[in-house]
């Protein structure tokens, strides 16, 4: 039974001569290309496990507060917004360094030089005297790091096949845990130093891995890609539409602060929403005055305006409607979110409807609509995914935001359940950082061999089952244990561990199987990310849900997120039995 995928084009067999007498599925992980992903692997967790564990270890062992080390958690979010800015580096060449190693090397190495500089600025740092520093390196090691992610990400989908790119995550992720293991080693070495020279060995950990990346091919084949230096930077409708958006957001985000600006006289924040709200309507309705090429109609553009006007004021709206205390029931907040999800639902479709009224018409290969540097940068890779699947697109990206969902939410509780049954801190340590290590590492294997024997579509059902089986166990789990039997709190660990590096290996390989090697770093980057968010913030109810449930039925309930996921895996392989369709060759 196999399972057909489309990502990158055939890449050259690189297997080595001497590797070809080995069992066939051994064989993958013998290429050249296998030993580079272990080493980007690497580069790419440290910077993520420095950001979350290590600053914020160092940050409370110098006494700063609980509150403001929960908030420098949002410095992670650059993780989660890294599709934002993968476009450019999908389009754009860095100067003579790309010309010297190549379009995705040259991204990886100045990233990595980012985290470096951004180590070096946390290790100079003094968290006991003041936090800026330390705040503005930790932000710029996040930006770096996920930076690295999008251009490892485009590395690895533009240089294995289809068939590979699930060996190719198994070797990735075994990486990504060495990282791990290797940032604990900071918390050693600060142990018996001192924290600033805990992360320049860090930070030499970064430079070293960079120096690598010269032993690393760029891809052989990548796609060519379009030209844009002789483009106008704005033209078309989607522009107009695109700024206005940008504007409610911002103007969204300054009605939400609850101050006003000290720093210009007690400024009220207020009539910068006003400002930003205006100016978004302005260039809405007048948009063909503005932006050459906006084309779609005065009332649609309206209607848009209008529905972002009403995002921005939801909570105006509901007061007119509530009329409540000053900071209302908990219906009144109800009432402001629906408002607001509906405004977001509504100028959702009224976006789409507005960029496909007004797409380019095609005459053999010329547009008679003209389209900016923008557009092509950040727009074609989006619409691209649209164009390519139609609405099947639906229950694929539900499926991506609820395949890990299981794992996400059943994950927050796992440390608070072994300490509630008694289990001893140094039991759970060294059962996760032995036993449960090594389980990690052979679940990505196994994931990887499955997905070349049965393909990774079914492989998504295999994993989606092991999930429910080792996370419904958990609530076996915390109805039996004890806290005096770590044979047993090594079964848990151990079989959810195989089972998290099954699901890891082949959900990698499918957001792979999904993406256009023409825009290898903005696609994946998006679903990624997608799946990201949505887990991260369903999770951040966990506490809440155990709390109200128990254990016992909070375990069950999580384990049961897998069954839709693999319902939806069956309904995307009924409509699309071949796989994801095949990239068109004059995609650019």
């Amino acid at each position: 039974m196999t399972d057909s995928t489309a990502t990158a084009p055939a890449a050259p067999d690189t297997l080595p001569a001497w590797a070809k007498s080995w069992p066939k599925w051994i064989q993958p992980y013998l290429r050249p290309e296998m030993a580079s992903m272990l080493l980007l692997g690497f580069a790419s967790g440290l910077p993520l496990y420095l950001v979350y564990q290590k600053t914020s270890f160092w940050m409370r062992e110098s006494g700063v507060e609980l509150s403001t080390i929960g908030f420098f958690y949002w410095v992670g979010m650059f993780y989660s917004f890294k599709f934002v800015w993968a476009p450019i580096t999908d389009k754009l060449d860095i100067p003579w360094l790309t010309q010297k190693l190549g379009h995705r090397r040259s991204w990886m190495v100045a990233a990595m030089s980012g985290t470096v500089l951004a180590l070096f600025i946390i290790a100079a740092s003094n968290p006991a005297e003041g936090i800026i520093t330390i705040v503005l390196g930790a932000m710029l090691l996040a930006f770096a790091g996920a930076t690295l992610d999008v251009s490892i990400d485009a590395w690895r989908i533009e240089s294995a096949p289809s068939e590979r790119q699930a060996n190719m995550a198994a070797s990735y992720s075994l990486g990504y845990r060495g990282a791990l293991i290797f940032s604990n080693l900071g918390l050693v070495i600060a142990g018996f130093s001192n924290w600033h020279f805990a992360f320049v060995v860090m930070a030499l950990a970064m430079a070293g891995s960079a120096a690598m990346i010269l032993l690393i091919r760029e891809p052989s084949e990548r796609r060519a890609q379009e030209d844009i230096h002789d483009l106008p930077i704005f033209a078309g409708a989607w522009n107009a539409i695109a700024i206005a958006t940008a504007l409610f957001v911002f103007a969204r985000v300054f009605k939400l602060l609850k101050f006003d600006l000290a720093v210009l006289g007690g400024f009220p924040l207020i009539w910068i929403v006003y400002g930003l709200v205006t100016a978004a309507i302005a260039i809405l309705l007048l948009g063909p005055m503005i932006l050459s090429g906006t084309k779609s109609s005065l009332p649609l553009r309206a209607a848009i305006a209008g529905v972002g006007a009403v995002f921005v004021f939801a909570w105006q709206l509901a007061f007119q409607v509530m009329q409540p205390a000053e900071d209302g029931p908990p219906v009144f907040k109800l009432l402001v979110v629906l408002i607001s999800l509906t405004a977001v639902a509504a100028y959702g479709w009224l976006v789409l409807h507005a960029i496909m009224s007004g797409r380019p018409v095609r005459s053999g290969s010329a547009e008679d609509q003209p389209r900016g540097k923008l557009f092509v940068m950040f727009g074609t890779p989006f619409l691209q995914v649209w164009e390519r699947f139609g609405k099947i697109i639906i229950p694929i990206m539900g499926f991506v935001m609820i395949y890990r969902l299981s794992d996400f939410t059943m994950g927050v509780m796992a440390i608070p359940l072994y300490a509630d049954l008694g289990y001893a801190k140094e039991v759970v340590g060294a059962l996760q950082g032995g036993p449960g290590v090594l389980s990690t590492i052979i679940g990505l294997f196994i994931g990887g061999a499955f997905a070349n024997w049965l393909g990774v579509r079914p492989s998504l059902i295999v994993g989606g089952a092991l999930t429910l089986v080792t996370n419904g166990f958990y609530a076996f789990f915390a109805a039996h244990a004890s806290g005096t039997d770590p044979q047993f709190l090594a079964l848990a660990i151990c079989a959810d561990n195989v089972a998290g590096g099954f699901v890891t290996t082949v959900f990698i390989a499918y957001l792979s199987s999904l993406v256009d090697p023409a825009y290898a770093a903005t696609q994946y980057a998006l679903f990624s990310s997608v799946y990201a968010m949505v887990n991260k913030f369903v999770a951040g109810f966990s506490g809440v849900m155990a709390e109200s449930v128990g254990y016992v039925w909070f375990f069950l309930i999580t384990a049961c997120y897998a069954i839709p996921a693999v319902l939806l895996v069956l309904l995307i392989m009924r409509i699309q039995p071949n796989g994801p369709p095949p990239v068109s060759e004059d995609a650019a």
